[in-house]
């Protein structure tokens, strides 16, 4: 014989609270700035993003031309993480601020 209700008296391993959060959440992600260059939509992440590569061309040339680029460390880290850090620079900046 089978017990077709096993399944039935177990509980939820999440807690009421913590379903109202996550769904609370879900709804912020609608909330991101759209931006329109023309005619297209843009999200301003994107946006953010664009512009932070060419802020890197910038920073990078300048480090080239000042002789300290044999001097940074893993090349492909630092650059990343001043990629990085423009981005989330520029968005928190033009969007959050």
């Amino acid at each position: 014989m089978s017990n077709d209700n096993h399944f039935a008296s177990k509980k939820l391993p999440i807690s009421p609270i913590a379903l109202l959060l996550i769904g609370c959440l879900s709804m912020l992600t609608g909330c991101d700035p759209i931006l329109e260059v023309d005619g297209a939509f843009f999200p301003a992440w994107l946006v953010c993003m664009i512009a932070a590569g060419f802020m890197l061309g910038g920073i990078r040339w300048i480090v080239y031309r000042l002789g300290i680029e044999p001097f940074v460390g893993p090349r492909v880290t630092v650059y990343f993480c001043v990629y990085l850090t423009c981005t989330l620079g520029l968005w928190l900046g033009f969007f959050r601020l």
